[in-house]
């Protein structure tokens, strides 16, 4: 533990070091907490020397770094604090981000480019930014533990950034801005943070059963198999087809969403006085995200679908959302064929109706064989792992694989959105 400087305020003592020690004690002492600490070495703007040791050696407990990340990145912060253009250059991207707040994608882009120690760089300016993490929780009244497991991303990215260079960084920036603007919340599980639902889909109630149906906007190009033109980077120039959508004031008639992340070819028409339209795009969704590094079990999902629902009703209750999406090499249609209906891969996916999507094999590759492959890589994939064994069988024998979308209605969080049997009326598809 850090003692505090009973000579704080004295002449030739910094200011800055004695406040920090006093929060780094008071934390770790388990008194107030983060979200009750003073702000650590602010400025009337909001900004901190994100480069001073005592702030760094903060960030990194804060954020849990593990012991051989938090000494590089201290390690990282003396050579920078050692080259005054690099510190100044440091301490303005903290500034554009957390402070101004202005152009994150531009300021991150030029970040992600400042020379070869950008991606040390780029750590050092996001753990700079959880004292405005903390700012924007202490606002909201948010807990303290979600705000400590939403900080969890920055090891991952930096594990990550470390197994593909060989030193510790970050190139997530844009990613991990929404974390640390309090965008995007770790609750249990999984991850979720707004959006506007961006899917061709408008999906439908029946009022008495409770049955969905999903019908895919007009203009969208299938394939005679029903996949969206372009899934896994084929197209079928001979057999494709266009969407219709008609709509008359008291019904919609267009081409049912179908298991298997397909559209039927044969139009089916709900009634409105029987369905309700209760997912279109525009309306406000959850984002639904699936962080590495522990076990994804049925059971834990559901429980994280539960605390959204709970988490931002109370503390955005001003923006309802109406159901989770996803977007995932888990939601790979060809998963229930492939493995055993208890696999948590296949209880994950039974939760959704998954939509056709033009998608390809390239995350299936990456996360089941690891980072940088690619289908020409398949004769020299590892297969270690039952499910590498899987998939390399599976794309050996020339067939395909790809991720899919798929959205969860708020309303059916315990027990799943499936399509209605009336979606699996005859179709054209072969």
């Amino acid at each position: 533990m850090v003692r505090d400087d009973p000579r704080a305020g004295e002449a030739g003592i910094d200011p800055f070091a004695a406040n920090l020690k006093q929060a780094i004690m008071t934390i770790e002492g388990g008194g107030a907490g983060l979200l009750n600490s003073p702000i650590l070495g602010s400025g009337d703007d909001g900004s901190v020397d994100v480069l001073h040791p005592d702030f760094i050696r903060w960030a990194c407990d804060t954020a849990r770094l593990p012991d051989d990340a938090a000494a590089a990145v201290a390690e990282g912060a003396a050579v920078v604090r050692a080259e005054p253009e690099q510190a100044d250059r440091v301490r303005q991207f903290h500034r554009e981000l957390f402070v101004e707040k202005t152009a994150p994608r531009e300021t991150n882009e030029r970040l992600l480019k400042a020379g070869p120690q950008a991606g040390m760089l780029a750590a050092l300016v996001y753990l700079g930014g959880i004292p405005q993490m903390i700012e924007v929780y202490k606002a909201k009244g948010i807990p303290e533990r979600i705000l400590t497991d939403t900080l969890g991303d920055i090891t991952i990215w930096m594990r990550r950034y470390y197994s593909e260079h060989g030193t510790w960084g970050l190139d997530q920036a844009n990613w991990l801005y929404t974390h640390l603007t309090g965008q995007l919340f770790r609750l249990g599980r999984l991850q979720f943070h707004f959006m506007a639902y961006n899917r061709p889909f408008k999906v439908f109630r029946n009022r008495a059963s409770g049955e969905v149906l999903g019908l895919s906007e007009a203009g969208v190009r299938y394939r005679a198999d029903g996949k969206a033109d372009g899934t896994n980077g084929i197209s079928d120039p001979a057999g494709e087809w266009t969407s219709s959508l008609d709509e008359d004031g008291s019904a919609y008639t267009g081409h049912p969403v179908l298991p298997g992340a397909v559209a039927g070819r044969t139009a089916v028409t709900v009634s409105l006085r029987d369905w309700e339209l209760v997912l279109e795009r525009g309306n406000t969704v959850l984002n639904v995200h699936i962080p590495e590094g522990s076990k994804m079990s049925h059971e834990l999902c559901r429980d994280s679908y539960g605390q959204a629902v709970e988490f931002f009703a109370a503390f955005f209750p001003e923006k309802p959302f109406l159901a989770f999406v996803c977007s995932s090499w888990l939601l790979a249609p060809q998963w229930p064929v492939l493995l055993p209906a208890e696999a948590n891969i296949v209880r994950f996916q039974s939760d959704y109706c998954v939509t056709p999507g033009a998608y390809d094999e390239l995350q299936t590759l990456e996360r089941v064989f690891g980072f940088g492959t690619k289908l020409a890589d398949l004769p020299n994939v590892p297969r270690e792992t039952s499910l590498q064994r899987i998939v390399f069988d599976h794309l050996a024998a020339g067939k395909v694989i790809h991720g899919a979308a798929g959205f969860l209605l708020r309303d059916d969080w315990e027990k799943g959105t499936s399509p209605s049997p009336q979606a699996s009326m005859p179709s054209d598809r072969t």
